[in-house]
């Protein structure tokens, strides 16, 4: 397939429009909009899908934040993050994977909370992910990856999970997960206080028997938070973005000094894209960025998550980030109808630091994480934008906008080389893009081999909407016209 044809096929265009990482998730959206939905009911189809399709990424223990404008009005954001357990003030330990590593699922409240722009009732919007659940979700190769790299943990301490039920799974292979679908359905009657009664208690218990910390009333006590983005003016253009606990800020101080250099949008404009081009100066100051957070104890490191975006034509728009940390099953405790507990205050929080310290556990803190979406305003549109990849999500969300910035197209920002960094520093790069001045060895990556699964939706003047959703691993828009 010639790049301009792939262009073609990760994009699409119209009145009403929904990108997800996989088709069957952006499917559920579209079919949302035509029972009479607007972009809420679609984003949290399509999430309700991918919390069955991408069950080690996403899912109800999990959390949930969101970027979205309401009928054309301000950006705004949702931030349902869970916190950490109260028995940490009690001298209680978080470990980083297992029991102790669990915190309080954000997520029935996230979804909740934008069930409140919805249109349509929970249970129709659940209905396409509890026929998947019932009638099988198909292995990705992407899936089984992340199965093998989280064998070892799952087994220590989910051996009778269903993800191991079959030895060797194939791509193509049907999963069940029946128990999930009953789950999404308790979901639709109880909401947002889904673990505050004998869903909770039984995460407890599962949870105490392993010494875990987790009680009835840490989940009780979480609410999801409605709040403004932080907000950055460049130049003709607005940039803005979820604030704290998330890596919103850090995105935005990346392309403060970014735009901040004379010749940055030049460089990027002037490039040929027939030559490798070295991206030097940005991978350069996201180290900064990067290094900076560190000092002050905000550097979070996470990974198993999903980005689903949703626009219509009477001006809802909304991009969601939902997650369940790293490694991509959480922490690793899995029921066995198949929820993954997640494990952001295990990931988030260093158990070194001194009590009172910013990246310090505390009961009911939340931790920081590199979960954050964004939305880039001008005259002529709103281009709404996310990725996940743990620590590459400042990395990638900084190389979209510089792009976008100096004018790249959403369908040409999404097929472009890339380049990573892993938690100790190393570098990666695709063909096509270089970094000379990354300070040591950039390991070489094939055309379009990250796995990067960027999402941008944008919004023009005269309200069409364009979708475009990240090849690399299978990522998928859909629009009506």
């Amino acid at each position: 397939m010639s790049l301009s044809t792939l262009r073609e096929h990760v994009t699409a265009r119209g009145r009403q429009a929904v990108s997800a990482a996989v088709g069957q998730a952006a499917s559920a959206g579209i079919a949302a909009y035509a029972r009479g939905g607007n972009a809420f009911d679609a984003a949290l189809a399509a999430c309700f899908v991918e919390t069955v399709a991408l069950p080690m990424k996403c899912g109800l223990a999990g959390d949930v934040i969101a970027l979205f404008r309401q009928r054309g009005g301000p950006v705004r954001a949702l931030l349902s993050v869970g916190g950490a357990p109260r028995a940490i003030d009690a001298g209680g330990r978080l470990e980083r994977v297992g029991p102790l590593s669990v915190g309080v699922p954000g997520a029935p409240a996230g979804y909740a909370a934008l069930h409140s722009m919805a249109q349509l009732a929970l249970p129709t919007l659940i209905a396409p992910a509890v026929g998947a659940a019932d009638h099988g979700v198909a292995w990705t190769r992407a899936g089984l990856s992340y199965l093998a790299e989280s064998r070892a943990l799952l087994q220590r301490w989910s051996p009778r999970c269903p993800y191991l039920a079959t030895p060797d799974p194939v791509p193509g292979d049907l999963l069940h997960l029946p128990g999930l679908g009953r789950m999404l359905e308790a979901f639709a009657c109880e909401g947002a206080a889904l673990f505050h009664g004998a869903w909770g208690e039984r995460m407890v218990q599962a949870l105490d028997a392993h010494g875990g910390l987790l009680r009835l009333q840490d989940l009780r006590a979480h609410q999801a938070r409605w709040c403004d983005p932080v907000v950055l003016p460049l130049g003709s253009a607005t940039l803005v973005a979820t604030p704290g606990p998330t890596q919103g800020p850090q995105l935005l101080e990346v392309m403060r000094r970014f735009m901040a250099q004379p010749d940055a949008l030049a460089a990027r404009r002037g490039r040929d894209a027939a030559q490798p081009w070295d991206d030097s100066l940005l991978a350069g100051l996201v180290a900064q960025v990067r290094e900076a957070a560190r000092a002050a104890g905000r550097l979070a490191s996470d990974d198993g998550t999903s980005v689903v975006t949703a626009a219509d034509e009477l001006g809802n728009a909304v991009v969601v980030v939902h997650s369940n940390s790293f490694p991509r099953f959480g922490s690793g405790v899995v029921w066995d109808n198949g929820l993954v507990l997640n494990n952001r205050p295990g990931r988030g929080f260093d158990a070194a630091a001194p009590a009172g310290a910013r990246h310090a556990a505390a009961g009911g803190k939340v931790p920081p994480t590199t979960l954050h979406a964004w939305a880039l305003l001008d005259a002529a549109s709103t281009t709404f934008g996310a990725t996940p990849g743990g620590v590459n999500q400042l990395v990638w969300n900084s190389q979209t906008l510089a792009s976008l910035l100096a004018g790249t197209t959403p369908e040409h920002v999404v097929t472009e080389p890339r380049w990573a960094v892993d938690d100790q520093g190393a570098y990666s790069a695709e063909a096509g893009v270089q970094l000379a001045a990354a300070g040591g060895p950039v390991q070489p990556v094939a055309p379009l081999g990250l796995r990067s699964v960027q999402q941008l939706l944008r919004i023009d003047g005269e309200g069409r909407v364009t979708a475009c959703a990240d090849p690399r691993a299978g990522g998928s828009a859909m629009a009506l016209l």
